[in-house]
């Protein structure tokens, strides 16, 4: 090898649009712009960063698409003040193409609920877990009609954990726990053997306010949704 090779680059460079995208990052991160707030116009951007205004707009474009900004034609480019759903999708796509072994899925999951089902003990009012358990009621009766559609069963499950996340009061677990809860929908089986039963003890826990029955119950919850949703056939 030359000495003069020994200087050369060893990873790829940012391209223009790279450095503005991580740029507006680093400004979202520091607290410099908030939501709602207006981004400096393109050729102002163009001219801090040392990169074209086609670079600008490619890069707003991007973030635009996530969610993360909003465009308004005429009237400039805002940082967005509502939480976006897309900016999940990339993550989403990211998990599903690598090749992760379940254990891995599994762990996610569930250290994310032993975390909300805490919070829940501490945060939530009295009325959030009177209306969980409305849900778990609402969960029951329609497993015993024979007559309800597994899916329609299904979504009141979905519809329990949504809620868990939401009376967490932390807005940046649910908006995770959200997209967990969707990549994590398909394998839910709610007429599986145990599924209702850990369910009420989860909702049992947390209405006599007890932090460790209730990760307990969550812990249980997994496995049965584990064994059930990932068995080998």
């Amino acid at each position: 090898m030359k000495k003069g090779d020994l200087f050369l680059a060893q990873e790829k460079r940012p391209s223009a649009v790279d450095l503005v995208v991580d740029s507006l990052k680093r400004v979202l991160i520091t607290k410099k712009l908030r939501p709602g707030e207006a981004i400096p116009p393109e050729q102002v951007l163009a001219d801090k960063l040392k990169v074209s205004r086609g670079s600008v707009r490619e890069a707003m474009k991007i973030l635009a698409a996530f969610g993360i900004v909003e465009i308004k034609r005429g009237n400039g480019t805002y940082i967005s003040d509502t939480s976006n759903r897309r900016l999940f999708d990339p993550l989403l796509f990211q998990i599903l193409v690598q090749d992760s072994d379940y254990q891995d899925l599994i762990e996610i999951r569930s250290l994310l609920e032993i975390g909300i089902v805490r919070l829940l003990v501490q945060k939530a009012s009295n009325e959030e877990i009177f209306i969980l358990k409305g849900i778990i009621e609402e969960f029951e009766r329609a497993r015993l009609d024979s007559g309800l559609e597994a899916s329609k069963i299904n979504k009141l499950d979905l519809k329990y954990h949504l809620h868990m996340g939401e009376f967490s009061h932390n807005p940046l677990i649910a908006s995770i726990y959200s997209f967990i809860c969707e990549l994590f929908f398909p394998t839910i089986n709610s007429m599986a053997e145990g599924v209702f039963e850990v369910h009420r003890q989860i909702q049992d826990a947390l209405e006599r306010r007890d932090t460790n029955a209730a990760v307990s119950a969550i812990e249980r919850h997994t496995l049965v949704w584990s064994e059930q949703a990932f068995k080998k056939t």
